[in-house]
């Protein structure tokens, strides 16, 4: 971030959302036009907590950002955890953590497992038959893993600010735009590329030019229309907006896509914004 906000720029994230940013190392310079990392895990928690489970096994990688998603998990859930583990980056062969699982029989199981893991444990977990215990997750089972992971991931859930079919008019006509022209069904990164330009749009009319304290104070108030519905930005240029649980489903054309089960968070801010001191 320094040598764009150093060199008299402004960074807009579309994707990454770290809590340092999010809290005491927050910038006038900087936005976020994702979620802070944190959130996506914490819907789940908090979906593992509403409904009541006391016994949730969890499963991340061994680097920052799987430590980080447990974490998120736990700040909402306060129920029992069954087992925890951290496997290595990479790893492929879930056997091993799905024998464990398998024993204990949890009443669900949280994964952060994001990329060619994700659809491995996704393909594995299905065929050893333990899909009757609930698959919570964040960043596994998504748009960009389905293609691959197909039918094992039906009925599986995920902690989403979005999902290809989340009713507002704009979502609309984005989806249809996307897949008509790239052939498949857009995932959260699209969406929030999508609104990244849209805000950036938005700012630079509003602002008139590019003088920076002007672009800096457009941006603030998030001059565009998000296909997520209600959007702003809170004092530490993080989103403030809704969290949903999604779930895997195949659509009618045949492609497999997440769809929003309910609302978790409503107008949801950041748990690191009280730590921002803006300058």
């Amino acid at each position: 971030m320094q040598p764009v906000t150093q060199g008299g720029g402004i960074l807009i994230s579309p994707n990454a959302g770290p809590s340092n940013l999010a809290g005491a190392e927050c910038n006038k310079a900087f936005f976020a036009t994702s979620y802070q990392n944190d959130q996506m895990h914490e819907v789940m928690g908090a979906h593992a907590q509403a409904q009541g489970f006391q016994n949730v096994f969890l499963l991340a990688p061994n680097y920052q950002a799987g430590q980080d998603a447990l974490a998120g998990f736990k700040k909402s859930y306060t129920g029992g955890v069954a087992g925890e583990i951290f496997t290595q980056m990479g790893q492929l062969d879930y056997s091993a953590e799905l024998a464990q699982i398998a024993a204990m029989q949890p009443d669900a199981v949280f994964a952060f497992m994001p990329g060619g893991m994700g659809v491995n444990l996704v393909r594995q977990y299905r065929q050893a038959g333990l899909e009757g215990i609930p698959f919570l997750s964040a960043f596994t089972v998504d748009e960009a893993t389905l293609p691959a992971q197909a039918e094992a991931a039906l009925g599986f859930f995920a902690g989403s600010n979005w999902a290809p079919d989340l009713d507002t008019p704009e979502n609309a006509a984005f989806v249809a735009a996307y897949e008509a022209k790239y052939g498949h069904v857009p995932g959260v990164y699209a969406m929030q590329g999508y609104d990244a330009a849209r805000l950036i749009d938005g700012a630079l009319r509003e602002a008139g030019g590019t003088d920076r304290d002007a672009l800096i104070a457009a941006l603030e108030g998030a001059p565009f229309t998000s296909v997520r519905g209600d959007f702003s930005f809170g004092p530490n240029h993080f989103p403030i907006q809704d969290f949903y649980l999604t779930t895997v489903v195949q659509r009618e054309d045949g492609e497999f896509a997440t769809s929003v089960v309910e609302k978790i968070f409503d107008d949801y801010q950041d748990n690191y914004a009280a730590n921002c001191q803006m300058n």
